[in-house]
């Protein structure tokens, strides 16, 4: 899959956090600076108001009716506010009048604090100081400046940089996903080569093998069953010769049936290695034949669903020893009571199913295995082009699935 281009995300994303770190810069910081500064003050003018309220209430302990209209002690006491570094603005009022004396020109941008004038337990009048915060909003508005500079170079940075970075990464991609589709392109016909060539050699390989079962099939069946013919005919001529009583009698009868009994298994090996009928009637009846010898050997009962048809030769090879496997991999491990087998055309191609009720895979078990026979078997599908699925059957037991293609 083409790689998507990093620079449209990027844009998105980087876009928000640009804005959001220009707008904490400059607005947030200088509104943050003004607010603490002002506080700052604002926290000062109850201070001096504190103290210019304590030194009057001495003035006024002593002066009990004089002290609000001595304007020159007033002045005097006020003063470290009213100039200086301060430049704040004093007013005093008392329970009668109010007003009474004011020192100070007033400010734009002041803070106001006050605090009342107790002589004797009784509060005789107030003071009001007011500090200019002139300067304070001055330097905020010069922070607010600076900041936004400052704000609007950081989002021109925040988006401009990763921007440039993710379109140079796109076109760095682009000529490499380029130069890749071209080496695939290559990698993908030499793979097709080579593919078809496997194949060929699979199939090859497949024909040559069935080829030496049917070789080894006719030699059992011709020679060793002759001979074993022969030997019977010679051991039935000896019984009959015997004497009734004869006690040799008992030996003969005793090879007679392990002559017949190895007779059945060369005939059993036999039709293992090359059933005569899937050369003579067909995928469907040698499925048919092996199935039932299979079920009269295990007690196992036998569905059958087999369509009356006839893949190519090749096709009815692996299907054949598919069939093979997976019977005898439910002999040994599935404890099965019925096995359900079907074969027919499907999707464009052969399927055959197998299916067993009883145990079902191990969970343990690694996906790819099954024992070295349902290896060998899934190889051989592979190699046909087709695949081979192997899972838990809904209820409980096993389900083998093979699809060839047509050929």
């Amino acid at each position: 899959m083409k790689p998507a281009p990093l620079a449209p995300p990027l844009l998105r994303r980087m876009a928000p956090l640009a804005l959001i770190a220009g707008l904490l810069v400059g607005v947030a910081l200088p509104a943050v600076y003004r607010r603490v500064s002002l506080q700052e003050r604002i926290g000062q003018a109850p201070i001096w108001a504190r103290e210019v309220a304590t030194r009057l209430e001495a003035t006024a302990a002593d002066r009990p009716r004089l002290w609000a209209y001595d304007r020159p002690t007033l002045a005097a006491i006020v003063r470290p506010v009213t100039r200086g570094v301060l430049g704040g603005q004093v007013r005093i009022d008392t329970a009668r009048a109010d007003r009474v004396f004011i020192s100070g020109m007033p400010r734009p941008g002041e803070v106001a604090g006050w605090a009342p004038i107790e002589v004797g337990g009784q509060m005789i009048g107030r003071v009001e100081v007011r500090l200019t915060a002139e300067s304070i909003r001055n330097r905020a508005v010069l922070l607010w400046v600076s900041a936004n500079v400052v704000a609007l170079l950081l989002a021109a940075g925040l988006f401009l940089i990763p921007l440039a970075a993710a379109r140079r990464a796109d076109e760095d991609n682009a000529a490499l996903w380029q130069r890749l589709e071209d080496a695939n392109a290559t990698l993908e016909a030499r793979v097709a080569e080579r593919t078809a060539a496997l194949r060929e050699l699979g199939a090859r390989l497949v024909a040559v093998q069935e080829e030496e079962r049917a070789r080894i099939s006719r030699d059992l069946h011709d020679d060793v069953g002759q001979t074993m013919t022969a030997l019977r005919l010679r051991l039935t001529t000896l019984d009959a010769t015997l004497p009734a009583d004869e006690p040799a009698r008992e030996h003969v009868e005793i090879a007679l049936a392990a002559v017949d009994a190895g007779v059945e298994q060369i005939r059993r090996l036999a039709h293992n290695l090359r059933p005569a009928a899937l050369d003579g009637l067909g995928l469907a009846a040698a499925l048919r034949a092996h199935a039932l010898d299979w079920a009269d050997a295990t007690g196992i009962g036998m569905h059958l669903t087999l369509a009356e048809v006839e893949p190519p030769a090749t096709i009815t090879d692996v299907l054949f020893r598919l069939a093979q496997e997976g019977l005898t991999n439910i002999a040994r491990h599935a404890q099965a009571n019925t096995v359900w087998i079907g074969f027919g055309e499907a999707d464009d191609g052969w399927q055959l199913t197998v299916e067993a009720d009883g145990r079902g895979l191990d969970p343990n078990r690694p996906k790819s295995s099954g024992g070295l026979g349902l290896v060998g078997a899934r190889e051989r599908v592979e190699q046909a082009g087709g695949y081979l699925d192997v899972t838990d059957r809904e209820g409980g037991g096993v389900t083998l699935l093979a699809w060839l293609p047509p050929d």
